[in-house]
Protein backbone atom coordinates (compact mmCIF):
# COMPACT_ATOMS: atom_id res chain seq x y z
CA UNK A 1 0.00 0.00 0.00
CA UNK A 2 1.25 4.15 -0.34
CA UNK A 3 0.99 6.42 1.97
CA UNK A 4 0.26 9.75 -0.01
CA UNK A 5 0.17 10.76 -3.73
CA UNK A 6 1.86 13.48 -5.41
CA UNK A 7 0.77 16.07 -8.09
CA UNK A 8 1.42 19.50 -8.56
CA UNK A 9 1.68 21.33 -5.45
CA UNK A 10 -1.18 18.87 -3.91
CA UNK A 11 -0.21 15.99 -1.60
CA UNK A 12 -2.94 13.35 -0.49
CA UNK A 13 -1.87 11.96 2.48
CA UNK A 14 -4.19 8.61 2.63
CA UNK A 15 -5.98 8.10 5.86
CA UNK A 16 -6.09 5.02 7.68
CA UNK A 17 -7.05 3.60 11.28
CA UNK A 18 -3.71 4.15 13.02
CA UNK A 19 -3.17 7.62 11.91
CA UNK A 20 -6.80 8.88 12.83
CA UNK A 21 -5.37 10.83 16.11
CA UNK A 22 -3.20 12.75 14.31
CA UNK A 23 -5.24 13.92 11.82
CA UNK A 24 -8.10 14.70 14.18
CA UNK A 25 -5.02 16.86 15.91
CA UNK A 26 -4.30 18.67 12.46
CA UNK A 27 -7.88 19.79 11.79
CA UNK A 28 -8.59 21.84 14.87
CA UNK A 29 -8.09 25.57 15.70
CA UNK A 30 -10.02 26.48 12.48
CA UNK A 31 -13.61 27.95 12.30
CA UNK A 32 -15.09 24.67 10.94
CA UNK A 33 -12.81 21.92 12.79
CA UNK A 34 -16.09 20.45 14.28
CA UNK A 35 -17.77 19.63 10.82
CA UNK A 36 -14.66 18.98 9.00
CA UNK A 37 -14.32 16.04 11.26
CA UNK A 38 -17.28 14.49 11.42
CA UNK A 39 -17.08 14.52 7.63
CA UNK A 40 -13.92 12.68 8.50
CA UNK A 41 -15.68 9.77 10.55
CA UNK A 42 -18.62 9.91 8.67
CA UNK A 43 -16.95 9.22 5.34
CA UNK A 44 -13.49 9.13 4.95
CA UNK A 45 -12.65 6.07 7.48
CA UNK A 46 -10.84 2.73 5.36
CA UNK A 47 -13.92 0.44 4.91
CA UNK A 48 -13.96 -2.69 3.16
CA UNK A 49 -16.11 -5.24 1.42
CA UNK A 50 -16.70 -9.02 2.36
CA UNK A 51 -13.66 -10.18 0.49
CA UNK A 52 -11.47 -7.77 2.05
CA UNK A 53 -10.90 -5.20 -0.07
CA UNK A 54 -10.87 -1.68 0.55
CA UNK A 55 -13.61 0.40 -0.87
CA UNK A 56 -12.79 3.84 0.78
CA UNK A 57 -9.85 5.35 0.13
CA UNK A 58 -10.05 8.83 2.22
CA UNK A 59 -7.21 11.21 1.88
CA UNK A 60 -6.22 14.91 4.09
CA UNK A 61 -4.77 16.92 1.55
CA UNK A 62 -1.94 19.69 1.42
CA UNK A 63 -1.99 22.75 -1.03
CA UNK A 64 2.03 23.40 -0.40
CA UNK A 65 2.52 23.62 3.38
CA UNK A 66 -1.61 24.70 4.32
CA UNK A 67 -3.93 22.10 5.46
CA UNK A 68 -6.84 21.86 2.81
CA UNK A 69 -8.99 19.45 3.17
CA UNK A 70 -10.71 16.01 2.53
CA UNK A 71 -10.79 13.98 -0.76
CA UNK A 72 -11.28 10.24 -1.38
CA UNK A 73 -12.06 7.63 -3.96
CA UNK A 74 -14.59 5.32 -3.57
CA UNK A 75 -14.86 1.89 -4.69
CA UNK A 76 -18.67 1.28 -5.41
CA UNK A 77 -18.48 -2.01 -7.60
CA UNK A 78 -15.33 -4.04 -8.15
CA UNK A 79 -16.95 -6.55 -9.94
CA UNK A 80 -17.95 -3.52 -12.54
CA UNK A 81 -15.11 -2.02 -12.27
CA UNK A 82 -16.64 1.67 -11.01
CA UNK A 83 -15.91 4.49 -8.19
CA UNK A 84 -17.07 7.45 -7.05
CA UNK A 85 -15.39 10.56 -5.57
CA UNK A 86 -15.96 13.51 -2.93
CA UNK A 87 -14.30 16.08 -1.17
CA UNK A 88 -14.52 18.92 1.68
CA UNK A 89 -12.49 21.76 1.44
CA UNK A 90 -11.90 24.05 4.76
CA UNK A 91 -13.99 27.49 4.07
CA UNK A 92 -10.92 29.39 4.19
CA UNK A 93 -9.26 27.26 1.55
CA UNK A 94 -12.03 27.53 -1.50
CA UNK A 95 -11.86 28.75 -4.38
CA UNK A 96 -7.75 27.76 -4.44
CA UNK A 97 -8.66 24.96 -6.58
CA UNK A 98 -8.13 22.04 -4.60
CA UNK A 99 -10.55 19.82 -5.05
CA UNK A 100 -10.07 19.69 -8.93
CA UNK A 101 -6.28 19.78 -9.06
CA UNK A 102 -6.44 17.06 -6.71
CA UNK A 103 -8.57 14.40 -9.12
CA UNK A 104 -5.29 13.88 -11.10
CA UNK A 105 -4.12 12.18 -7.95
CA UNK A 106 -7.60 10.02 -7.87
CA UNK A 107 -7.81 9.18 -10.92
CA UNK A 108 -4.42 8.01 -10.76
CA UNK A 109 -5.66 5.53 -7.89
CA UNK A 110 -8.49 4.75 -9.98
CA UNK A 111 -7.34 4.06 -13.30
CA UNK A 112 -3.58 3.06 -13.04
CA UNK A 113 -3.63 1.25 -9.45
CA UNK A 114 -6.86 -0.46 -9.13
CA UNK A 115 -8.01 -1.13 -12.80
CA UNK A 116 -11.60 0.76 -12.62
CA UNK A 117 -13.04 1.42 -15.37
CA UNK A 118 -15.20 4.90 -14.43
CA UNK A 119 -15.81 7.35 -11.80
CA UNK A 120 -18.21 9.23 -10.92
CA UNK A 121 -19.44 12.47 -9.05
CA UNK A 122 -22.41 14.86 -8.32
CA UNK A 123 -23.58 17.40 -6.50
CA UNK A 124 -26.93 19.35 -5.47
CA UNK A 125 -28.43 21.41 -8.05
CA UNK A 126 -27.84 24.40 -5.41
CA UNK A 127 -24.26 23.93 -4.52
CA UNK A 128 -22.41 25.95 -7.21
CA UNK A 129 -19.41 25.81 -6.32
CA UNK A 130 -19.17 22.21 -6.30
CA UNK A 131 -20.45 22.49 -9.92
CA UNK A 132 -17.78 24.75 -10.72
CA UNK A 133 -15.15 22.35 -9.79
CA UNK A 134 -16.34 19.35 -10.93
CA UNK A 135 -16.58 21.25 -14.45
CA UNK A 136 -13.06 22.81 -14.25
CA UNK A 137 -12.21 19.47 -13.95
CA UNK A 138 -10.52 17.72 -17.34
CA UNK A 139 -12.69 14.78 -18.36
CA UNK A 140 -15.60 15.12 -16.12
CA UNK A 141 -18.68 15.00 -18.77
CA UNK A 142 -22.22 15.30 -17.83
CA UNK A 143 -24.52 12.99 -17.94
CA UNK A 144 -27.92 13.96 -16.14
CA UNK A 145 -30.14 14.92 -13.26
CA UNK A 146 -31.09 12.56 -10.25
CA UNK A 147 -34.45 14.16 -9.77
CA UNK A 148 -34.89 15.29 -5.63
CA UNK A 149 -32.44 12.56 -4.81
CA UNK A 150 -32.05 13.81 -1.63
CA UNK A 151 -33.20 16.65 1.17
CA UNK A 152 -31.23 19.82 1.61
CA UNK A 153 -30.09 21.38 4.44
CA UNK A 154 -32.89 23.96 4.57
CA UNK A 155 -35.21 20.12 4.36
CA UNK A 156 -36.04 20.21 0.76
CA UNK A 157 -35.74 17.70 -1.71
CA UNK A 158 -33.34 18.50 -4.45
CA UNK A 159 -31.74 17.08 -7.91
CA UNK A 160 -28.35 16.26 -8.10
CA UNK A 161 -26.10 16.66 -10.95
CA UNK A 162 -24.07 13.65 -12.16
CA UNK A 163 -20.68 13.26 -13.77
CA UNK A 164 -18.18 10.62 -15.15
CA UNK A 165 -14.90 10.28 -16.20
CA UNK A 166 -14.03 6.72 -18.29
CA UNK A 167 -10.28 5.40 -18.46
CA UNK A 168 -10.21 5.87 -21.62
CA UNK A 169 -11.16 9.61 -21.32
CA UNK A 170 -8.33 9.53 -18.74
CA UNK A 171 -5.95 8.02 -20.77
CA UNK A 172 -6.46 10.52 -23.33
CA UNK A 173 -6.09 13.68 -20.76
CA UNK A 174 -3.46 12.79 -18.36
CA UNK A 175 -0.28 11.54 -17.51
CA UNK A 176 0.33 8.92 -15.05
CA UNK A 177 3.62 9.90 -14.35
CA UNK A 178 2.43 13.58 -13.00
CA UNK A 179 1.55 11.20 -10.18
CA UNK A 180 4.18 10.27 -7.54
CA UNK A 181 3.44 7.45 -5.47
CA UNK A 182 5.18 8.02 -1.95
CA UNK A 183 5.05 4.63 0.33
Amino acid sequence: MFRALISDDITLHLIEEDNLADIAGLFQGYPDSREMLEELFRNYLPQYDRAGRRTTFGFYSYLGAELAGMTLLSVDSWDEKAGSTGADVFRHMRGRGVTPRSKPHLFYLAFELLGLNRVATGCRVSNLSSKRSIEKTAGFQFEGVMRESGVNDQGEFEDELLYAILRRDWQGLYHPAAVTVVQ
